[in-house]
């Protein structure tokens, strides 16, 4: 089934923004109204009380309910009273699960675990979250909106997004919806629409195993509905405060129904090249890079590239402006009458939750 056209006046449109927005907003409210309990005590006597939702390059991230997410600097915290879980990630690989807590060294973290308190160096943490809060506290949505037409052309460029990260102390689990529809007077519309989902189990010495999925359909390449799933194992050698490197392979099978053309189901290797770069000093932003290859064992001399980057940055308190790029290769597609490429700019305006 083909996304519905959203071009100007359509009521589809105005349903499908409204329940998306109605989703949200019911997840945001839910995070809104968790409690928050933890309680931050300030050198110059200040206190803060909210939640506490990491601690990366040296500051402190905090929610709160009246002045929002607020970001305080290490060494101007005299003491941490949490009864929060928290999950410390560092730049080695290791974790530690438990309660913070601040000591007389500015430079140190003290986490209290169930075998007793470990001090680790806030320079050598790469990540920090809560474990052991609610599940609406563990995830994290980011929801984006792009609009584009040109009247000369009567070209239109609609799309939305929704990216969802959910953190646990032993794995962390994404998905993310895409969908681009381009209209042109006179011309058939167009679309792509995806929906990924990966799950990431942790493992000793920067390890990983992955499990993955992916849903498309893109007119340009000629296909109807591509369904994929696999699994990997890859390894993670650069993991620092400012950046990500992730490095994979693994098996999957695509099973494709082209626009034109016979179904047809295949055995692929995947390989799996990640790069995230991230700085939340004021304002925040952030680049991501992946690179997929899917060379196809059962269909010699067949591969598929698909290559995705894009950049956000934070304009006012949550609310981010992103530039995106995406570009897929497909050496023999299936449909055709199909081109063996498609690729594209986008540019749109989100909000983080």
């Amino acid at each position: 089934m083909r996304p519905v056209p959203i071009v100007p006046g359509h009521a589809a449109l105005w349903r499908v923004t409204r329940n998306l927005c109605l989703v949200v907003a019911m997840l945001s409210s839910a995070a809104v109204w968790a409690d928050k309990t933890d309680v931050v005590h300030l050198m110059n006597g200040d206190r803060i009380t909210g939640e506490v939702k990491s601690l990366e390059r040296g500051k402190l991230e905090v929610s709160t309910d009246h002045m929002g997410t607020v970001y305080i600097e290490w060494e101007d915290i005299q003491e941490i009273i949490s009864s929060t879980g928290q999950a410390v990630e560092l730049t080695n690989g290791q974790r530690f699960y438990g309660p913070l807590s601040k000591p007389a060294d500015q430079d140190m973290v003290l986490v209290e675990t169930g075998q007793g308190t470990v001090g680790v160096s806030t320079a050598d943490v790469a990540a920090m979250y809560p474990v052991e809060s609610s599940l609406w506290e563990r995830l994290d949505l980011y929801v984006d909106l792009g609009f584009s037409w040109d009247k000369g052309s009567q070209v239109g460029k609609y799309e939305v997004g929704v990216d969802a990260v959910y953190r646990d102390p032993r794995f962390i689990s994404r998905a993310s919806f895409g969908s681009e529809i381009t209209t042109q007077e006179g011309r058939d519309d167009t679309s792509r629409t995806t929906f990924d989902a990966q799950h990431v189990r942790f493992r000793p010495n920067k390890r990983f195993h992955a499990l993955f999925g992916n849903l498309e359909s893109n007119d340009e390449l000629g296909i109807d509905l591509r369904v994929l799933l696999g699994a990997g194992y890859g390894t993670m050698p650069i993991r620092t405060q400012r950046s990500r490197l992730s490095i994979g392979a693994g098996l999957a099978v695509n099973h494709e129904l082209p626009v034109d053309g016979e179904d047809e189901t295949n055995l692929e290797g995947v390989g799996l090249f990640t790069y995230d770069y991230f700085r939340y000093s004021d304002p925040e932003r952030s680049w991501t890079t992946n690179l997929w290859l899917f060379p196809s064992l059962t269909e010699w001399g067949r591969w598929r590239v698909n290559f995705t980057t894009d950049f956000r940055l934070e304009l006012v308190s949550d609310f981010f402006w992103k530039l995106g790029l995406y570009a897929s290769y497909d050496n023999d597609p299936i449909s055709i009458a199909a081109a063996s490429s498609d690729y594209g700019i986008s540019s749109s305006l989100g909000y983080s939750f």
